[in-house]
């Protein structure tokens, strides 16, 4: 598999589990809560923070690794020769 294959997986990867934690982080979040003694905010369970918190910080990371993904992970090297691919 070339290094061009690889990156593209790589950008489609963090694109993906950014959009999973987007739009799938708050109904998780949602049912979370409403599954303690009480159903208002705040919540009341250890457990209700720490996945809010793991949401939170998973999107941030997610969203920092997709804006920096150009710095961290070089683009490949172009050769001239057209048939070299």
């Amino acid at each position: 598999m070339s290094a061009d294959r690889r990156l593209a997986r790589l950008h489609y990867a963090l694109l993906g589990a950014m959009t999973l934690v987007s739009f799938g982080g708050p109904f998780l979040m949602f049912a979370v809560v409403r599954g303690g003694k009480s159903a208002l905010w705040p919540p009341d369970r250890p457990l209700e923070w720490i996945t809010i918190a793991v949401v939170i910080s998973l999107g941030i990371a997610l969203f920092v690794a997709c804006v920096t993904i150009g710095w961290w992970c070089p683009p490949p090297r172009r050769t001239k020769d057209p048939r070299s691919r």
